[in-house]
This record gives C-alpha cells, structure tokens and sequence, in this order.
C-alpha cells in the first residue's frame, strides 16, 4: 500500500473512478476533464494496491479569509474509491498522508464539502452552516423597476466577462469571513466557454461593481410545450448597495419569462427579505454542509485581529497533528494577537482541536464547548474573554469544489 502524488500516466484511471463516483459518464466527458486534468494534476494524491489506483484525492492550495486574516487552506476535494476497495481504510490512509502534507508545510486550515460527516469528524473537522439560496418570484423585486441613476447592466458569457468576474471576485471576498481567494493556476480553471450567463452591473463612470452568474430554462408556466421558467444563480456578489439595486431590476425584468430565482444568501450582507415587496412567503433551500478544520494552531491565530486585550494559556489536544498537541499562550495586545508555544506546562483551560476551529470559524460561542466535550476545566473568565475574541460570526465558503 503506497500513497503517491499522481502524476499525468494517471488520468485513465482518476477519470474513470471520479465518473464511477460521482455519476458522470467518464468517457463522455474526457477531453474535457484531461485540460483540466493536465493542469492540476499535482494536486491529486493516489493509493496504490499492486501498482493499481484503488483510491484518489484532490487538495487544492486555496487562501481563505477568516476574520479577515488570509490563510492558505488546503481544499479536500473529489475524495473517490473503486467500489471492490472500499471499507479497507484507504480513504482513511490518504486523509491521513494529506494532514501530515499540509501540517509539514503550514497550512493554517483546511475545508472540505462531507460526503459524511462523521467520517471527516474522526479527523478532526468540524460541521459549518450549509450554503443557502432563497427561492422566490422575480416579481418580488418590483421596489428595483428602474435602474439607479447612471447604471447599466450588460448581458455578457463567461468569455466576455472573465477579466471583470475576476477583479469583482478578487475585491469581494476581501470582506468575506470564509471568502476564499483563488490562486492564479485556479483562475485557469475558469477560462473558457462555459453555458452560464454573466448580468454585469456598471456604475455611472462605466466601472464594473457587481454580477451575478446564472442559467436559465423553462417559460413562464402552464405551458405544454416547457418546463416552468426558473433562473439558478451560481454566484453573485456586489461591491456597492446600487449594484446589488441594478442586479435586482435585471432579475425583475424576466418577470414574464421566470417565475422562480434560486438567488444565493450572503451572510455578510443585509437580508434580501428588506429587499422586496409584494410577498408573503419565500422558500430557502440549504444546500451540503462544509467542515472545517485547524491544521497548525500557531499559523492560524499568530496576529489575528480581536476586538479587546487580554491574556489567556490554552492547552490543545489533537488526535493527528502531534505539534498542536500542547499549551499555547495567546496574548492580546493593541488587537493583535501573538503566540507563544509553551510544550507541556499546565493550563487553566483546556480545548480539543475542534472545539478552537469552532471557535475561530465563529461556528459556536465557547459557552457551548462543553456539551460536545471539545472544553474542559474552563475558567469562566477565559471562557468569557475567548467569547469576546472570537463571536459567533457565520463563515461562508464561497469556493466549491
């Protein structure tokens, strides 16, 4: 049993078991999956039995912003197994090979979507809130008939709006917690003709400020000859409140063509219930969890920005990366934080791994640790002082993969 990174010679065989996997005709979608495949193929680990893949897994080098500090994260992706294979921990010995990877090399964190969850939660991950869209009638957004005074919004492929989906990206997710920033070779991924539509808004001096990325089938409703018309957006992001305004009015204008949008909810923005008028009732669809995890404790929080000074000695334990499993001293000092590493010496307050991703990803307040035994001996000020550090704030992983 050998885990390897896999090199070109290995696309038959990591193309046919993601097509078994993931339910996609493999020979189909060959030509298209080799370019991809040609460029990322040092990002996929292999397990061999008799010189024979029997198991594969991507990690893709991402950054990712967590309270507004830039982490590089390693994304678990396209986790794939031969059926006759499975059940023999081999899955498990990659995840096993990857952690010890990204520990090696300092990656703070890593994030992957579960195809369950407790499996990854054997690893030390943590479940995040799902990615959420709203579904609602464009009619909805009649208070947005008219454009804001000197915008337009053009209707571009993604060919045509490649330059701009990437610079109005790249400036959004500077003020996403759990926005994630896409490398240059990622980008290259994107390249290409693709069937998603691009609405692009333009403020008054004709700068680019928002878009959203959709797809659209159907007609109207009642129609023998069509499905209902909905429109799906992929993504959407604004940089300014009119662009957000404009997007609205080009999404009213389908008005008599779509009678559903699945539109994609930032946490990080108002509510788009304010938004509209004319309703009653909207549906929200949660799509799959991600789980997060802190691979190198000192990485992560190393000058991190809290809102108070303070003083605080945690012990970590970790169950895979031995060089968290120790006592940290965090210090707080003109809102940065710096760390010292303190080997065995005794803390008043000790966490497990997952309980500190919670923590730090904003998925849970310290004064709910204990019931999942990821706190224990805590100190009610350190308990208050980490709730005060890092609040709840909802992280939203805006890269799929």
């Amino acid at each position: 049993m050998k885990v390897r990174q896999a090199t070109l010679e290995d696309f038959d065989r990591i193309n046919e078991l993601n097509g078994y996997c993931y339910g996609f005709d493999a020979n189909a979608a060959k030509d298209r999956f080799l370019l991809r495949y040609e460029l990322t193929f040092d990002e996929n680990y292999c397990l061999e039995i008799d010189n024979k893949i029997v198991a594969n897994t991507r990690c893709i080098p991402l950054e990712q912003n967590i309270r507004g500090k830039w982490l590089k994260m390693g994304g678990i992706a396209m986790v794939v197994s031969d059926p006759v294979s499975r059940r023999k921990g081999y899955v498990r010995e990659i995840m096993n090979y990857l952690l010890k990877k990204m520990s090696d090399e300092k990656y703070p964190v890593t994030t992957l979507y579960p195809f369950k969850d407790t499996f990854y939660a054997a690893f030390g991950y943590v479940n995040a809130p799902p990615f959420v869209k709203m579904k609602l009638n464009p009619k909805y957004f009649s208070k947005w008939k008219h454009l804001p005074k000197g915008y337009t919004v053009e209707r571009m492929t993604q060919t045509e709006a490649f330059e701009i989906y990437k610079e109005i990206h790249n400036k959004a997710v500077k003020n996403i917690h759990g926005g994630v920033r896409r490398s240059e070779k990622r980008w290259k991924e994107y390249v290409g003709p693709s069937p998603t539509w691009f609405a692009i808004a333009f403020n008054e001096k004709k700068e680019p400020e928002g878009f959203l990325q959709y797809r659209s089938k159907g007609f109207s409703t009642g129609f023998d000859w069509a499905e209902d018309g909905s429109l799906t957006i992929s993504e959407m992001f604004t940089l300014t409140p009119y662009a957000r305004h404009a997007l609205f009015n080009y999404l009213f204008l389908h008005t008599d063509q779509i009678i559903e949008v699945a539109i994609p909810i930032n946490p990080n923005e108002s509510d788009h219930y304010t938004w509209l008028q004319n309703y009653y009732t909207t549906k929200l669809a949660p799509y799959t969890v991600f789980m997060a995890r802190i691979v190198d404790v000192k990485e992560t929080l190393q000058d991190m920005e809290v809102p108070f000074d303070g003083q605080i000695k945690l012990k970590i334990t970790d169950n895979h990366i031995s060089k968290n499993n120790q006592t940290f001293k965090l210090t707080a000092e003109k809102n940065k934080l710096k760390i010292d590493i303190l080997g065995d010496k005794p803390a008043d307050t000790e966490m497990t791994i997952e309980g500190l991703t919670s923590l730090v990803f904003g998925i849970l307040p310290a004064t709910d640790l204990g019931p999942f035994n990821w706190i224990n001996k805590a100190k009610k000020a350190d308990i208050d002082l980490l709730d005060k550090w890092f609040p709840m704030k909802k992280p939203w992983l805006t890269e799929g993969f």
